[in-house]
């Protein structure tokens, strides 16, 4: 996949659609981008420490409008774009905010999530997932090759466990990695019920069939019988 010259993974540079790997002191996140109403940014876990050439590679793209804490474990960006972004409209679901709340004061006050998807639809969108514990979001965006999602937490694609091992231990238990995965450690702490979260998300995906899938933990996937292998491997976690 092509790239920007400060780091942006390119989906599709017609509709606007990137992601951005970014690393934190405990681990690495994937971010999610895609324009929507003309020249509007929406960005889902924004990437913490970000460059000003990546800032300037990004507003190549667009007007940042509405950034988005996918859950209530990521925010450590939100700070940061804030302050870059003082005229955009943060937003976050209930749960999220919570928890962003406690854990990071810096963070600020969001907008409840239901107000932004009144204002998205059609080729752009995002999802409040069934998540009551610390919330879960997901988008989609349409692009030249089908639709790419950003799966949040929910999803994972890790290439290899962990050294530490406790955590190896954990997600090895939780069959969460390595791989192409449900990713379970994450849903026992944003969700009661796993199997009403796995459900929405497999009837969504029937709506819009992935083409390009964006896990916030491990690689991008974009190939053949993507869409075909998610139902499959959400089906066999339930």
């Amino acid at each position: 996949m092509e790239q920007t010259p400060h780091g942006w993974t390119i989906l599709d540079k017609d509709a606007g659609v990137l992601s951005y790997a970014y690393t934190f002191a405990s681990g690495s996140a994937n971010s999610f981008v895609a324009r929507y109403l003309g020249d509007k940014l929406l960005v889902l876990s924004p990437p913490c420490g970000l460059s000003e050439g990546a800032f300037t590679d990004l507003e190549r793209f667009g007007t940042v409008e509405s950034v988005v804490a996918s859950n209530g474990f990521h925010h450590l960006g939100q700070a940061e774009w804030k302050k870059r972004y003082p005229a955009a409209t943060f937003y976050a679901s209930t749960a999220a905010a919570k928890r962003i709340k406690k854990k990071n004061p810096k963070a600020g006050d969001f907008v409840p999530l239901w107000q932004l998807v009144q204002k998205l639809g059609g080729d752009v969108g995002v999802i409040e997932a069934p998540a009551d514990k610390c919330g879960e979001t997901w988008a989609y965006a349409k692009t030249a090759h089908g639709y790419a999602w950003y799966a949040s937490d929910t999803l994972a694609n890790m290439a290899k466990l962990p050294k530490s091992l406790p955590v190896k231990l954990l997600l090895k238990l939780t069959k969460s990695a390595p791989g192409y995965r449900v990713f379970g450690l994450a849903l026992k702490f944003i969700a009661s019920d796993k199997e009403r979260i796995l459900r929405t998300m497999q009837e969504a995906l029937r709506t819009r069939p992935v083409a390009i899938m964006v896990p916030a933990h491990g690689g991008i996937l974009a190939h053949d019988g993507l869409a075909e292998e998610t139902q499959r491997l959400i089906e066999s976690a339930l």
